[in-house]
């Protein structure tokens, strides 16, 4: 082995290529080899003739070539083509025999046109003109105008798309302003039962009639997110700011109605929602959730959490609630719920971000406290804000009317009002893009001869421009138990829509014929009988938060006839039909 001699040439360090290992006399060979590899190859055969129609420019040409694509093809006939154009099939596409090719010539055009706006009509009422004097036009109105922008597309000269790109507003409108007379000052407006209402930031009592409101010693600084009259109406619960600071920190307060009574302070703090259970009256019960203050918005932290406790007669009495939810994982949970009583006490009704449901107060497990009723898409506010569903229950129990987002995109604007039966699972729309502010009240059992469908009726407000629905003017309207016989009530088309966003805008009266609502920061009074409200209160002072007893288990036989009557010199608004009625 060691005699063999090593075969493996290196080049450089490197080993040499195994042609350095052939014999001298095959080198010839294939280099001859390699330089008949290297030539170029032979002509390709000529392409046979095809025959191809081509489609352009309203006309149709029967052509035959040997364009190996439809790009040749159209070079080959001569025909440009711009860069919105459509070729069918693509130019890259081979051309076979009997093919269709079509040219569709598409133009973009912008247009700039001006459009007249149109003036609205809007009354307004005063007392300074009596109810006989002629409607006095006080504003002129002025149509606007308004530049468009327009993108036209045409195919083959022929119009198939055109698009608003952009308005401009040159004018804006000036609406026609038209003053009539209501007379003088309203007189005494009677009703059934007590009202209570805030008036910048206290609590305000009036008992069975507008002619002395009584300002209650409920200490002033009222927030609003809680005042509500017992089912009798002895007793006043509110809640009331206690810092200075700005924070978000109230306390929970309750007030007998008798004349010269003092609050008592139940010793909650930062409560978000608390109501009367309508099925107790001795003693009164009261549920109510809280949150923690934090210095981040919107202030406070929801704890999602459920409370009852009994409000005895005696006010030396310690208040000593139990714990019925420690805490629930709602989606937005961070701002909290809304809640409604059940008219037999049993039930609560929640109402989160994205769903409605149940909570039994008398479940034996955890496990069967919750009962969802219905799910949707949350609405995405984009801001320090939740929207949440406003809860109704029917007189009877059975059934929860509710406002819901309806869109399976969560920031769109779609908004309905829905029903569901409790004992069921079925739930059903009762009235399409509503508003997101459309909040429905169900009354209490109307047993007169003008009652709708079921004894009952539900109130709520539907929104002018239900796609714009956070900024819309609203309406009141009226439907029966059943969805049906949908009407406009208040105020007249054409006039200006002033109704307020919160929930607790409206409370109906024991007989289910008469609604208290808040219209333009003052207090209404609305009879169902003569279709007519009427203002009760004059002052410049900002209304909130009406609250109207007895209900639930507080009304008696009595209650139930309708005794709101109107002045001999009254602010009258004659209900007239609106659009969509049924």
């Amino acid at each position: 082995m060691a005699g063999r001699r090593n075969r493996t040439l290196l080049i450089r360090g490197r080993q040499a290529p195994c042609a350095a290992l052939l014999p001298a006399f095959l080198l010839p060979i294939l280099l001859l080899l390699g330089a008949a590899c290297a030539s170029p190859p032979p002509l390709a055969a000529e392409r046979a003739p095809m025959q191809v129609t081509l489609h352009v420019d309203g006309e149709t040409h029967n052509l035959t070539t040997t364009a190996g694509n439809v790009r040749e093809l159209l070079e080959e006939a001569g025909i440009t083509t711009a860069t919105a154009d459509e070729i069918t099939p693509p130019p890259f596409t081979p051309l076979q025999d009997g093919m269709e090719v079509r040219v569709v010539r598409v133009e973009e055009l912008i247009e700039v046109v001006e459009e007249t706006l149109p003036f609205d009509r809007k009354i307004v009422r005063s007392a300074a003109m009596d109810a006989d004097d002629p409607p006095r036009i006080i504003q002129g109105g002025r149509a606007g105008r308004q530049e468009v922008t327009v993108r036209i597309v045409r195919r083959d000269g022929v119009e198939v798309d055109r698009q608003r790109t952009q308005v401009t507003l040159l004018e804006a409108p000036q609406d026609e302003i038209v003053m009539v007379g209501v007379g003088s000052a309203p007189g005494t407006l009677a009703f059934q039962g007590l009202i209570a209402y805030l008036s910048g930031g206290n609590g305000v009592l009036l008992r069975g009639s507008t002619a002395y409101p009584e300002q209650m010693a409920t200490g002033g600084s009222l927030d609003g997110r809680v005042f509500a009259l017992s089912p009798t109406g002895t007793h006043l619960l509110y809640t009331r700011v206690i810092s200075d600071t700005g924070r978000f920190q109230n306390r929970l307060f309750v007030i007998a109605t008798e004349p010269g009574a003092s609050p008592r302070d139940l010793g909650v703090e930062n409560v978000l929602w608390a109501g009367w259970n309508p099925a107790r009256t001795e003693p009164l019960q009261i549920a109510y959730s809280t949150a923690e203050a934090v210095d981040v918005p919107p202030g406070w932290q929801a704890n999602n959490d459920l409370w009852v406790g009994d409000v005895q007669e005696d006010e030396e009495a310690a208040f000593r609630p139990r714990e019925i939810v420690e805490t629930y994982p709602a989606t937005y949970g961070w701002w909290g719920g809304s809640y409604a009583w059940s008219p037999d006490g049993r039930t609560i009704a929640y109402g989160y971000a994205d769903e409605v449901g149940l909570i039994d107060l008398q479940a034996q497990r955890e496990s069967e406290r919750f009962i969802q009723l219905y799910s949707f898409t949350e609405y995405d506010t984009r801001a320090d804000w939740v929207w949440l569903p406003t809860l109704s229950w029917s007189p009877d129990g059975r059934f929860l009317a509710f406002s819901m987002h309806s869109g399976d995109d969560a920031e769109a604007m779609a908004f309905d009002i829905a029903v569901s039966r409790i004992e069921g699972d079925v739930t059903r729309p009762f009235v399409t893009q509503a508003g997101m502010w459309s909040h429905p009240h169900w009354s209490p059992a109307d047993l007169s001869e003008q009652a709708g469908a079921g004894g009952s009726q539900i109130a709520f407000l539907q929104a002018s421009n239900p796609l714009d629905g956070l900024r819309s003017s609203y309406s009141l309207w009226l439907m029966d138990s059943d969805g049906s016989n949908r009407r406009r009530v208040y105020p007249e088309v054409g006039e200006i829509s002033a109704f307020p966003y919160e929930a607790q805008f409206m409370a109906w009266g024991p007989s289910g014929r008469d609604i208290a609502f808040i219209f333009d920061s003052a207090l209404y009074l609305f009879s169902l009988d003569d279709g007519a409200g009427y203002q009760a209160t004059q002052d410049d002072a900002v209304i909130s938060r009406p609250s109207w007893a007895p209900y639930g288990a507080g009304i008696t036989e009595a209650d139930a006839e309708p005794l709101l009557r109107p002045p001999e010199n009254r602010d009258t608004v004659p209900r007239q039909p609106g659009p969509g009625e049924e």
